[in-house]
């Protein structure tokens, strides 16, 4: 008798254990939708089994802190309209969805499937873990009518995007001006310096090029005036040096 008590303990305890599943961990966003699955194969429609979730542990027996129980078919307590059951229940989906979900859900789940028997239910436990949402957060703001104003987050986000983007833009086109006027100045600078040059080598030029015409006419009249005051100084100098003197007769011999 002692024997069969302690193989009855020991069938309990595996029982027990493999009726308790693994438990499974959802993360939901701030304001959307949480799905716990929880799912059994019922023999046919018209051997469904009752069905409750609670929020915590699964205790010994039922669900504590129950949320939603069924019949069976059909659904019996809802402790909130925020708990459906959106699955086929005559196929044994009996998953829980929580609408609109806040930080107050999150926690540990109990979904006990209630077959007839001694210890034949089976529970699974799911923890719901909350997260505040990473683009769409609330700024509040109070004004001084103490009303609040709720704005995006990522909106002033982008605002300082765009503001950035926008000074990049004209520190840009600045340095892209300045650089042409540069550029201009120094353009303007070797075109300046070329025409000077340019001049310089015409001034040079000229004053190297021979006399015109009227220089070479003045310099041939005064060699003209020297030759003819050579010839005169030859001529005088003749008539000094031969003194002789011919005299011719108009009268004709007797």
């Amino acid at each position: 008798m002692f024997s069969s008590l302690i193989f009855n303990c020991v069938l309990l305890l595996l029982q027990l254990l493999l009726a308790r599943s693994m438990e499974d961990a959802y993360t939901v966003e701030v304001g959307k939708n949480a799905y716990l699955s929880c799912t059994y194969t019922p023999r046919s429609p018209e051997t469904l089994v009752p069905v409750c979730w609670g929020k915590g542990t699964c205790p010994l027996s039922q669900c504590s802190n129950p949320l939603l129980s069924t019949g069976g078919k059909s659904v019996t307590f809802k402790k909130s309209s925020r708990y459906q059951l959106k699955g086929n229940i005559y196929k044994g989906d009996v998953s829980l969805i929580i609408e609109n979900v806040t930080l107050a859900d999150r926690g540990t789940y109990c979904c006990r499937i209630q077959f007839p028997g001694l210890m034949n239910d089976k529970k699974i436990e799911l923890k719901l873990d909350i997260s505040e949402p990473e683009t769409q957060t609330l700024v509040t703001l109070h004004d001084n009518n103490r009303t609040k104003i709720f704005t995006w987050a990522d909106e002033i986000k982008d605002s300082g995007e765009t503001i950035r983007t926008a000074v990049y833009i004209g520190v840009g086109i600045s340095a892209g001006l300045a650089l042409a006027l540069i550029l201009g100045v120094l353009i303007l600078k070797w075109y300046s310096y070329k025409k000077k040059k340019l001049q310089s080598l015409s001034l040079i030029t000229l004053a190297n090029f021979p006399p015109g015409g009227l220089a070479n006419t003045g310099a041939g009249r005064i060699r003209s005036e020297e030759n003819i005051y050579t010839i005169e100084e030859n001529v005088y100098e003749m008539e000094n040096s031969n003194e002789y003197y011919c005299y011719i007769s108009s009268q004709q011999p007797s």
